[in-house]
């Protein structure tokens, strides 16, 4: 060792040689007082530097199993390769301590965190939580999470490091713990929420909403055929899926793979297994992709090597997961999870371990059987239950009051909640605005590891967005902390972020140049946003779009989209905008849309009707006259008892697809029967999908003979999609709406 002293700092810089990275040790002496500074540790992080301690980990963690849990060492050697298993070690290489941690954007999670007694008070722990923040904040992550059993010591540590409770959900069976949900935000608080950095790779364009979707491994549904260790896992990540809390696909690939497998036998299972599962399909250069990805996944791996094939067939798997923009690609090979940081980083797309999904054993048991899951949404007091469930998140003051001080079930305020297999997972609030204030108050609270927590989010929105109201105001929505895919349908929504709740503009008119400064004034007065005092023209829409400052002079631009997104269900109405008429079946627009004889009704569905975004299928003849930020209107057909135009749209992608790409592409948004899409195919095998938001109910449906009578139907009788000008969508509007 070679040493140099520093006398002001009073502390020896420890140079090891022949040490993995010639890493630098800070040892900190006794000051003048007789009192320990403090001890500085190298954190190893590489996973060639990691792996070595696999073993350690593994039994440490099994000495420590009321606090971690029960995991396989496969699990730590699966997180070491990836770079997500970090060990703290001294100046000697002995191991002081370890933090292990995964999650997909927008949140990391730690797994398990652990010092050696030997450190206590030298900071191990907390070194390790301040690397994860900074490696966190330089990746772009939102925020990080720690789940801790409320029982624990440990709670008093994450306190310390600044990760505060913002919900609580109960343990396994076999503890019947509570279980402290503790977060860190790693961004600040503001206005706009900021502005996402774009990802890099190929991006394709799709629905303004997604659900996660996860390509499948082959060897995931070999280590279930065989019963390998960790099937379990498999098992419920499939089990979450069918039951929608992401989707699951596979690649061509898969079924090559498995073809090259079975060619020894006339039957295989797996094959069979294979066909129940949507597949991804993709346009792009795979094979391109896939060569690209060969010098980041296996930089030294000689090309007439016996595996050669092998390696081939991983890269063409990330190659069309990359390619269809999904959100990650689930394996146990460790030279993908090796390399998942700089596939991240190029191409936007996680490379994800079982074990990050399904991290403990111990919560298997409680699977509910997609087969026999019962969802439902209903009218609800403000029962035990539903406090109990709400004491569970950090209430904002707003909402707290407003619950506490009186019951919420009365005059103006309602309250819904949102159960699968009985079990109480979400609770909506909605205090109906008062004209004098112009504003609205609600709150969703929704437990987002529970499977169905997607569709309750869309419900509850839609909910939120259909209320119709004669005067313009703004909601004001509070959400529990932590709740990321709420936040991110909200931002997607057109909802703005402000200090501790989400500000929706909800505008009762359609946008043009005469009611343009009245309705800058509306926005000032209920927002404190300040906007262009004119329409801005057409070209100024398409290649700028609109400037809103905040109080600070915080300027953010929003594409003619995004705007109407802000303003939606309302939109602007240029000089040449114009509308298609969409007819669609009675039963088809019970589903899509709601009960179309009587009042439209939510809550008492359970279909499509309750999402953000919905898909509408059709034959492609006309397909390109659909285009993303058009407006339809929806006339329903079907019986004699009702032919009449109910309702505008908007439309927020369109394309010419396959039956595979749209059971993966337009999950979210509702997907019709194979059998239902394969009677509309065209000769290509290709259907039309259309996904629309922003569904607006018209004061007066206009029925079908008086709009023939006004000119907005041809003779053709609506048979298909018809578009209507300017002038007519003018005259369907006055007619459709009492403003």
């Amino acid at each position: 060792m070679t040493l140099m002293w520093v006398a002001h700092l009073k502390s020896i810089f420890v140079f090891v040689k022949d040490f993995k990275c010639a890493r630098r040790w800070f040892d900190f002496l006794l000051n003048k007082n007789g009192y320990w500074l403090a001890m500085e540790y190298a954190i190893l992080k590489k996973s060639n530097e990691t792996l070595g301690y696999v073993a350690q980990v593994s039994a440490i963690a099994d000495k420590n199993k009321g606090a971690f849990g029960f995991l396989s060492n496969s699990a730590y050697d699966q997180m070491a390769s990836k770079g997500q298993l970090w060990i703290a070690v001294n100046s000697a290489g002995m191991l002081k301590g370890y933090l292990m941690f995964g999650g997909t954007m927008p949140t990391l999670k730690v797994f398990q965190i652990y010092a050696c007694e030997t450190t206590k008070g030298h900071g191990v722990g907390k070194q390790l939580i301040d690397a994860l923040k900074e490696f966190a904040g330089s990746k772009n992550y939102h925020s990080i999470v720690a789940r801790v059993a409320s029982d624990l010591p440990a709670n008093s540590f994450w306190e310390k490091v600044g990760f505060s409770v913002y919900g609580q959900v109960k343990g396994g069976e076999t503890t019947k713990r509570i279980i402290n949900i503790r977060g860190y935000a790693l961004e600040d608080n503001d206005l706009f929420g900021g502005v996402g950095k774009e990802q890099s790779g190929v991006q394709p364009i799709g629905p303004v909403l997604e659900r996660p979707i996860y390509a499948l491994d082959l060897n995931l549904l070999l280590d279930v055929f065989k019963a390998r260790p960790g099937y379990k896992k498999v098992v419920k990540i499939m089990q979450i899926g069918f039951q929608g809390g992401f989707s699951i696909c596979i690649t061509p690939e898969f079924k090559k793979e498995l073809e090259r497998q079975s060619a020894n036998f006339s039957d295989d299972p797996i094959l069979r297994l294979a066909e129940v599962f949507p597949e991804l399909k993709a346009d792009f250069d795979i094979a391109g992709i896939a060569e690209s990805l060969k010098s980041i996944v296996f930089p030294a791996r000689a090309p007439n090597r016996k595996s050669a094939q092998n390696d081939e067939s991983d890269l063409m798997h990330l190659g069309y997961c990359i390619s269809a923009g999904i959100g990650g690609f689930i394996t146990r090979e460790k030279a993908l999870l090796r390399a998942c940081d700089e596939i991240k980083d190029k191409y936007g797309m996680a490379i994800i371990s079982p074990d990050e999904i399904i991290l403990d054993d111990s919560e298997l048991s409680g699977v509910s059987s997609p087969l026999n899951s019962d969802f439902s949404f209903a009218i609800s007091l403000l029962t035990d239950e539903v406090k109990g469930f709400l004491g569970g998140f950090s209430l904002q003051d707003a909402i707290a009051d407003l619950l506490v001080s009186a019951s919420p079930i009365k005059s103006a305020a309602s309250v819904y909640e949102a159960r699968l297999d009985g079990r109480l997972f979400g609770v909506y609030f909605f205090q109906k605005p008062l004209k004098v204030k112009g504003v609205a108050v609600a709150a969703l609270y929704i437990d987002e590891s529970c499977p169905q927590s997607i569709a309750a989010i869309d419900h509850f929105l839609e909910m939120a967005l259909r209320y119709k109201c004669g005067f313009s105001y703004r909601l004001d929505l509070y959400i529990g902390k932590g709740q990321d895919l709420t936040e991110g349908t909200l931002l997607k929504k057109g909802f703005f972020k402000s200090s501790d709740h989400f500000v929706k503009l909800i505008s009762i008119v359609f946008l043009d140049g005469k009611n343009w400064g009245r309705f800058t004034k509306d926005v000032k007065s209920l927002c404190g946003f300040s906007m262009p005092e004119k329409l801005p023209s057409k070209k100024e829409l398409q290649n700028t779009g609109i400037c809103l400052a905040d109080s600070n002079n915080k300027v953010e631009v929003f594409s003619w989209f995004d705007f109407e997104s802000v303003i939606g269900p309302r939109f602007i109405l240029t000089s040449d905008r114009d509308c298609i008429l969409v007819p669609i079946r009675e039963n088809f627009a019970n589903g899509l849309i709601g009960n179309v004889k009587n009042q439209l009704s939510l809550l008492s569905s359970h279909d499509k009707v309750l999402l953000l975004e919905k898909a509408y299928f059709r034959s492609s003849i006309k397909a390109s006259s659909f285009k993303k930020g058009g407006v339809v209107a929806f006339y329903v057909s079907g019986s004699k008892s009702i032919q009449e135009l109910i309702g505008f749209a908007r439309i927020t992608y369109s394309d010419v697809i396959s039956i595979d790409e749209a059971t993966v592409k337009v999950d979210r948004q509702g997907v019709l029967s194979r059998g239902e899409l394969a009677s509309i195919v065209d000769s290509s095998g290709k259907v039309h999908v259309f996904t629309f938001d922003n569904f607006l109910e018209f004061d007066r449906r206009v029925p079908f003979l008086r709009a023939k009578k006004l000119g907005l139907i041809s003779d053709a009788n609506l048979v298909s999609p018809e578009k209507i000008s300017f002038e007519k969508l003018k005259v369907l509007i006055g007619e459709a709406f009492n403003d």
